[in-house]
C-alpha cells in the first residue's frame, strides 16, 4: 500500500468518524415548537390615550405598545443591556444613559419618542449614575452626581451650570425603627437625592433630599431657596407634584404616612396613615383633587381633606409603578419585584375603580413541569404562573401573601397525575385544581416551608420546614397531618430536598446537620409501610456548596432495583438502595444538578450551574456527546416537552422526543409508541421566518400523515386577511425555505397589508394552531 492509499484511506476514516460525532448536529434540525411569554418590563408612560411607550429588563431598544391587546406597534433605540433609561413626564423623549467608570464620565442621548430619532448626544462629566429628570417646559434635564445637582441642555448637550445652595448636614442615624401611627422617627444610615420633579410651570426643581426634608432649587437662578419641612425622618423615598402645581405629596418607603404639602408656602398640610405599611408609588388625578398612593393596592386621597376615600386593586404584592393617560381614564398599574423580572401589568378604570384588562405573560422566575409537559408553572418572588403550554397563554396567576422564598423551585410541587398543584404559602401550605386554580386544601398555622414534593401516587405530600421538621400530610385525609421521625435533635440539622420511588416505596431527603446548618451533608431514607413511613438509616456523602445543587432523584436500574442520585456543585453520585445499606454505584465526575432521569430510566439529565442541559449514561458513567441547551430551564418527567429560554428571557418549548431521537439508543417516552430516528411523531407549526419581516415570509410546519392542508393568516381582532390552500401534502418536514409555504404580504385582495401583528393558523386534519408574526416597514 502506497502512503498516498495510505492518507486516502486515513482521511476516509477520520471524516465517518467526525461525522459520526457531530451526525446529530447535521442530520436533524433543531427549532422549538412554540415560544412563550415576553420580556418582563422595566418601566411605562403613556404617550397617548391609547399607546403606551415602555423599556424592559435587560432589553436593548425601546417599544410603543398598543393599551388594549399590548401588542407591539414599533420599536427603536440601540443602547446596551447596562444602559438606564429616563422617560421625560409626558413621554415625548427618553434619556439613554452610559456610565463609563474608566473615564468617570456618562454618555447622554436623547431621543425624541414621536419621530423615534435621536436628537442629540454628549459626554457628562460629572457622570450621571442613574438620577435625571427632564423639564416639562424647557430643553433642560437635571441631574445629580455626590449631592451636587447639575443643569444641562438636552437638545443641544451645553452644561447650563450647577445648583449652588448651602445645603442641610446630614446626620448619621443608626436607629432602624418602623413607623405606625405614632410619631417615632425612621431614618436611614446613609444619604442621596432619591427623587426629583420640576414643577409644571418649570421654574422650579423639587428634590427629595433626605438630611431629613425636601429641597426647593430656583431654576433660573440656580439656588436653594427653600425647604420643606415635617418628615419625621430622614428617608424621603419620592415625591409627586399635582398638574396645577398647587401640592406637592410625600412619602418614607418603610413607613404607612402619605404628607400633603402646599408648594406656594411650603406647609405640611395632612399627614395621614394608609392602612398598611409600606408605600411604593404616588400619583396625582389629572385634575389634581385626589392623590394615589400605592402599596398592594391603590389607595385613593381627597387632596384637600386629608381623608382616605376608597381603594381598589387586585392585592398583589409588589406595586411597582402607576401611570395615567392623558385623559386620566386608565390607570397602568405594575406588579412585582425589579431584579427577579416577572409580574403582572394591569389596567384600570380610576374613577369606577374596574379593571380593564390584566396582562401576565412576561417572563422570569424558574420552571416546573408537570410530568405530562402541558402544564407549566413559573415562580417568581411575588408570583406563581400556571402556563397551558398548547395555547402559549397563562392560565392563572396566584399571588403570594409573602414572598414565596428565595429558592423558589422548592416551594411548588405538582401531582405525577397531572391535576393538582401545592405550593408554600405562609402560614401553611395551598392545594389548587391544575387546570382551574381553585383551592381544594389549606394547611395553615404550620409555618413557613422551604420544599414540598409530591409522592408518586399523588396520596402524600412532604413538606420540609425550618429547624428540621419534616411533615406529611395525607391528600386524601385532609385532617391528617404527620411529623415525621428523625433520629437526631431537629435545631441541629436542616433540610434541603425530599423525594418519593416509583410507588412510593421510599421517601428520601437531603440535609445538613451540625451546629448553624455549618456540619456534615446527610441522605436520610424511610420506607413506607402502609399507610406509614418508617426511618430505615442515614449516611453521610459530599455536601454541596448551595443548596441549589443538593438534588435527589430515584430511578429503577435495568435489573429492577432502587436506586437514588444526589448531586452537589462537582459530581452526582448514584447508590443501590436496599433494607439494610445504600450501595455507591457510580460517582459521574462533573454532573451537576438539578437532577432528573429520562422515562425509561437510561439517561441522566444534569443541569450545569449557566443553564446548560448535559446528558449521562449513568450506568456507563460516561458523558453522552449531544447537543447542549443553553438556558436550560426544565424536562417533564414523561420527556416529552423541554424548557429553555432565549437571550431576552422568553420561553422556549421544544420536542423532547425529537431532540432525543439522535441519542445512541432513544428515549422511550412512558405510555407511547417508539419511534426512530427521522420520523415525524406529530404534526407541528413552526415560527415564521424571517420574523419580524418586510415584504415576505416563510410559514413553516411538519406533518405526521398526510393530509390537506390550509394557512389562515388573521389580524389580532379575528379578521381574515389571507387564506393560503397547498392542498394534500405527504408527511414530513416542511420547514425549509423551499418547502415551506411562502406569503407575499399580500390581503386575499392582492393589496399589500399594514405593518403590525398577525396571526396565522394551520388546518391539516384534525390538527390546528396559531402562532405570532409581526411585518414592520
Amino acid at each position: 500500500m502506497t502512503f498516498t492509499t495510505y492518507m486516502r484511506q486515513y482521511l476516509m476514516m477520520m471524516i465517518i468518524l467526525i461525522g459520526i460525532v457531530f451526525m446529530p448536529c447535521i442530520a436533524y434540525t433543531i427549532e422549538p415548537i412554540a415560544t412563550l411569554g415576553q420580556r418582563s418590563p422595566d418601566k411605562h408612560v403613556f404617550i397617548t390615550n391609547d399607546t403606551i411607550l415602555r423599556t424592559y429588563f435587560y432589553g436593548t431598544n425601546a417599544q410603543i405598545i398598543q393599551r388594549d391587546t399590548g401588542e407591539i406597534i414599533d420599536e427603536f433605540g440601540n443602547w446596551s443591556r447596562q444602559s438606564v433609561v429616563v422617560f421625560s413626564p409626558n413621554g415625548t423623549h427618553l434619556a439613554i444613559l452610559d456610565y463609563l467608570s474608566d473615564i468617570k464620565a456618562t454618555t447622554v442621548r436623547i431621543w425624541d419618542v414621536n419621530t423615534r430619532e435621536k436628537i442629540s448626544e454628549w459626554e457628562s462629566v460629572p457622570p450621571i449614575t442613574e438620577n435625571a429628570t427632564f423639564c416639562p417646559t424647557q430643553p433642560i434635564l437635571a441631574t445629580e452626581y455626590q449631592h451636587r445637582i447639575y443643569l444641562w441642555n438636552w437638545e443641544t448637550g451645553e452644561f447650563i451650570g450647577t445648583m449652588v445652595g448651602e445645603r442641610r448636614k446630614w446626620e448619621e442615624c443608626h436607629e432602624v425603627i418602623f413607623i405606625h401611627r405614632g410619631n417615632t422617627q425612621y431614618c436611614s444610615t446613609y444619604t442621596r437625592n432619591d427623587e426629583m420633579v420640576f414643577t409644571p410651570d418649570g421654574k422650579y426643581l423639587i428634590v427629595a433630599s433626605q438630611r431629613p426634608d425636601i429641597e426647593l432649587w430656583d431654576v433660573e437662578i440656580r439656588q436653594l431657596v427653600g425647604h420643606f419641612e415635617g418628615h419625621t425622618g430622614n428617608w424621603v423615598d419620592g415625591i409627586a407634584i399635582s398638574p396645577d402645581g398647587k401640592h406637592l405629596a410625600s412619602y418614607e418607603k418603610q413607613s404607612n404616612f402619605v404628607y400633603m404639602w402646599d408648594v406656594a408656602s411650603r406647609k405640611l398640610l395632612w399627614r395621614e396613615p394608609i392602612d398598611e405599611r409600606g408605600i411604593s408609588d404616588l400619583i396625582f388625578s389629572k385634575d389634581s383633587q385626589y392623590l394615589y398612593a400605592a402599596h398592594h393596592n391603590v389607595y385613593i386621597w381627597n387632596v384637600r381633606s386629608g381623608q382616605q376615600i376608597d381603594s381598589f386593586g387586585s392585592d398583589y404584592p409588589s406595586l411597582r409603578q402607576m401611570v395615567l393617560s392623558p385623559d386620566g381614564n386608565t390607570m397602568l398599574i405594575q406588579y412585582g419585584e425589579s431584579f427577579l423580572r416577572g409580574g403582572v401589568v394591569e389596567l384600570w378604570h380610576p374613577q369606577t375603580k374596574h379593571k380593564l384588562k390584566e396582562f401576565a405573560d412576561y417572563t422570569g422566575g424558574t420552571v416546573r413541569l408537570s410530568h405530562d409537559g402541558q402544564t407549566m408553572a413559573t415562580i417568581e418572588s411575588s408570583f406563581i404562573k400556571v402556563w397551558d403550554v398548547h395555547s402559549q397563554k397563562v392560565r392563572y396567576v396566584i399571588p403570594a401573601q409573602y414572598s414565596f422564598g428565595f429558592f423558589f423551585d422548592k416551594v411548588l410541587a405538582i401531582s405525577s397525575d397531572n391535576q393538582r398543584i401545592a405550593y408554600s404559602k405562609y402560614p401553611g401550605i395551598e392545594i389548587v385544581d391544575l387546570q382551574s386554580g381553585k383551592v381544594e386544601a389549606k394547611y395553615q398555622r404550620i409555618g413557613s416551608f422551604e420544599n414540598i414534593s409530591f409522592s408518586t401516587s399523588g396520596k402524600w405530600l412532604a413538606g420540609t420546614a425550618p429547624f428540621g421538621y419534616l411533615f406529611l400530610f395525607d391528600v386524601s385525609n385532609r385532617n391528617r397531618i404527620d411529623r415525621v421521625h428523625i433520629d437526631f435533635p431537629p435545631e441541629r440539622h436542616y433540610f434541603h430536598h425530599v423525594v418519593f420511588s416509583v410507588k412510593d416505596k421510599y421517601m428520601a431527603a437531603s440535609a445538613r446537620k451540625g451546629e448553624h446548618n455549618s456540619g456534615e451533608y446527610w441522605i436520610l431514607l424511610w420506607k413506607r409501610e402502609g399507610d406509614n413511613f418508617v426511618f430505615q438509616y442515614q449516611w453521610k456523602t459530599v455536601e454541596p456548596d448551595n443548596t441549589r445543587y443538593s438534588t435527589l432523584a430515584f430511578a429503577t436500574d435495568k435489573n429492577g432495583s432502587t436506586v437514588l442520585a444526589a448531586a452537589n456543585k462537582l459530581d452526582t453520585k448514584i447508590w443501590k438502595i436496599s433494607h439494610e445499606k445504600a450501595e455507591l454505584l457510580a460517582i459521574l465526575s462533573g454532573a451537576g444538578a438539578p437532577i432528573v432521569f429520562s422515562p425509561d430510566n437510561r439517561y441522566l439529565f444534569v443541569d450545569q450551574f449557566d443553564f446548560k442541559l448535559e446528558t449521562w449514561d449513568w450506568q456507563r458513567s460516561k458523558r453522552i456527546r449531544f447537543p447542549s441547551m443553553h438556558g436550560y430551564r426544565g424536562i417533564s418527567r414523561d420527556g416529552s416537552i423541554l424548557v429553555t429560554t432565549d437571550k431576552t428571557g422568553r420561553y422556549l418549548i421544544w420536542d423532547a422526543e425529537d431532540l432525543f431521537s439522535t441519542l445512541p439508543y432513544s428515549v422511550e417516552p412512558k405510555d407511547k409508541r417508539f419511534v426512530t430516528l427521522g420520523q415525524i411523531k406529530r404534526d407541528q407549526l413552526l415560527q415564521n421566518f424571517p420574523n419580524p419581516f418586510n415584504p415576505e415570509t416563510w410559514i413553516p410546519f411538519r406533518l405526521a400523515d398526510e393530509t390537506d392542508v390550509t394557512i389562515q393568516i388573521y389580524t389580532p381582532n379575528g379578521k381574515l386577511v389571507r387564506s393560503i390552500n397547498p392542498g394534500k401534502l405527504a408527511a414530513g418536514d416542511y420547514s425549509s425555505q423551499k418547502q415551506a409555504v411562502h406569503w407575499d404580504g399580500h390581503n386575499d385582495k392582492g393589496e399589500k397589508v399594514s405593518s403590525g401583528v398577525y396571526l396565522y393558523t394551520i388546518k391539516a386534519g384534525d390538527y390546528s394552531a396559531t402562532r405570532k408574526m409581526l411585518i414592520r416597514k
